[in-house]
């Protein structure tokens, strides 16, 4: 039996009541699929080496959705300062669909110099997070220049 943990992009786990420690990937999920529209994330399974789930992104569409595989383990999610780029594109609205509305070069980011931002979005832009149809993986969601 699968466990589903709901959680809504904006952060509470609501249904989440054996794995109490939300995980990196969790984290970092939830940043990276909101920037490509998610409203809401199904959790359906965490393994050492991967983490999947469903994407909603029409809370009252439920054909609007997206299950999703991530083969990645809790150490080698991006940094906490990819997840802080990401939101701070989504903030400031600069991702349209999966694809930068500007050159990562002309995105000027407060306190980050030209060499980490670099780095930062190159860590960004090697993110593939796999889709799911019908039990294979087929498409992958990133972001890109």
């Amino acid at each position: 039996a699968k466990q589903i943990i709901y959680s809504n992009v904006g952060g509470n786990l609501k249904n989440n009541t054996t794995n109490l420690k939300i995980s990196r990937r969790q984290k970092f999920l939830k940043e990276f699929l909101r920037a490509l529209g998610a409203k809401e994330i199904l959790w359906t399974d965490e393994t050492e080496n991967s983490i999947s789930g469903t994407v909603i992104y029409d809370l009252t569409d439920l054909e609007e959705r997206q299950d999703f595989i991530w083969h990645m383990t809790e150490q080698k999610v991006p940094s906490e300062q990819v997840k802080d780029l990401l939101a701070y594109l989504t903030n400031q609205g600069l991702i349209d669909i999966d694809k930068l509305k500007v050159p990562a070069t002309k995105i000027e980011i407060p306190n980050i110099d030209n060499e980490t931002k670099e780095r930062l979005f190159d860590e960004l832009f090697d993110v593939q997070v796999n889709m799911v149809d019908e039990g294979e993986e087929t498409d992958y969601y990133f972001i890109h220049d």
